[in-house]
């Protein structure tokens, strides 16, 4: 009997024990996996090597939700198609996807200095008629 006790008091230590770590473990690789996928994703549609080199590009996930968040960086990149660019990639993301593209704004619009603009979907912000 004494036996049967000590093995199932060393059973129960080892489950909570590691179980908590072992959780802990699936949970960031899981996080992990989806931000390198849609680190893949995005960077997939960049258009061009040499476009490539001016933008930054982060990825953050949620550990227990869905959420994410993509950042852009444009630097000095601030033409005109590296926004319709940014724009494209809104329209392609997830819609648990929050973007924020970080760069400098040409032409009628400019500012002297670099601007964070932060877009969400348009299916978070709608909500159901009464």
């Amino acid at each position: 009997m004494t036996v049967l006790t000590n093995v199932l008091s060393l059973i129960v230590a080892c489950v909570v024990g590691v179980g908590p770590v072992a959780l802990l473990a699936v949970l960031q690789n899981r996080r992990d996996r989806r931000a390198q996928a849609l680190f893949h994703e995005v960077a997939s549609q960049l258009p061009a090597q040499a476009l490539r080199s001016d933008v930054a590009l982060g990825v953050w996930c949620a550990m227990l939700s869905r959420r994410a968040t993509v950042r852009l960086d444009l630097g000095r990149a601030g033409s005109s198609h590296v926004w319709e660019m940014a724009a494209r990639l809104r329209r392609d993301l997830p819609a648990w996807v929050r973007l924020e593209v970080d760069g400098h704004v040409d032409g009628p619009l400019a500012a002297p200095r670099p601007v964070r603009i932060t877009v969400e979907s348009p299916l978070d912000s709608l909500r159901p008629a009464a």
